[in-house]
């Protein structure tokens, strides 16, 4: 889990995440947003979105392949991919180094020369979509440990949209 949360969040240990056993999409639909060797700061977010916490921690993302590598003030870096979504947002995944790793997912808004993240809490999500009128059963979501697990890319990009639409983002990338 600290992997993606890594790659994702570059400094958010994620409790319980939108997950999948398989990549829910893949190079061939991978956009790539984000020059090579871009550098960020990473800005903790409160719920109203002001910067919160200490100094930012940072980001480098380089290319492999096919694959983003996220490397996060100079931890092993993470494998990955993003898909643009359309209006802004990308979904993004990350990828464990075994082949029975759990894929994990995050929403990604850019925002100018940076991005606003949006971390999927499982359990967070639930709450906020029952105040909406809906369930994990609207997203076919399958409850796998505390992670939400999804089987269908089009079920994935649903919770995403309604993640963004009911929540506020928790990091802010700004381009260095």
């Amino acid at each position: 889990m600290l992997r993606l949360a890594t790659a994702l969040a570059a400094c958010l240990l994620l409790t319980a995440c939108f997950i999948s056993k398989a990549p829910l999409f893949g190079p061939a639909e991978a956009d790539y947003p984000i020059a090579a060797g871009s550098r960020f700061a990473v800005y903790k977010l409160d719920e109203n979105g002001k910067r919160i916490g200490d100094a930012p921690r940072h980001v480098t993302i380089t290319r492999k392949g096919a694959d983003y590598l996220y490397t996060v003030d100079g931890e092993d870096p993470v494998a990955g991919l993003m898909d643009d979504i359309g209006n802004g947002d990308f979904i993004a995944l990350g990828r464990g180094e075994k082949p029975d790793d759990a894929v994990m997912y995050g929403l990604f808004r850019r925002k100018g020369d940076g991005w606003l993240r949006y971390s999927p809490n499982c359990s967070d999500f639930a709450r906020v979509a029952a105040k909406h009128g809906q369930s994990r059963e609207t997203f076919n979501i399958t409850p796998s440990g505390n992670d939400c697990a999804f089987s269908t890319y089009a079920d994935l990009k649903r919770a995403m949209a309604a993640l963004v639409e009911y929540s506020a983002p928790d990091n802010e990338y700004v381009k260095e």
